[in-house]
């Protein structure tokens, strides 16, 4: 059988970046994120909003208090 060329582009390669090319670039914006979050967020009743957003705050206080911690545990070894 003789394959048939297929109507797609082939992938364009993706140049390497740099260590700190990729400190400095900016990512090309991802133009599915908003509509499809605000999709998910109208679907949601109120019940699974609260339970979203209270889980949203307990990550974040966990993060901060992490963060708390490495930081007094430095100081501790340091001082």
């Amino acid at each position: 059988m003789v394959k048939q060329p297929s109507s797609e582009k082939p992938p364009a390669k993706r140049k390497r970046k740099t260590l700190l090319g990729w400190f400095v670039t900016q990512e090309e914006p991802d133009d599915d994120y908003l509509p499809e979050l605000k999709s998910q967020w109208s679907t949601m009743d109120s019940a699974e909003r609260a339970k979203f957003l209270m889980g949203a705050i307990v990550g974040a206080l966990l993060f901060i208090g992490a963060l708390i911690l490495v930081y007094w545990l430095l100081s501790m070894m340091i001082g």
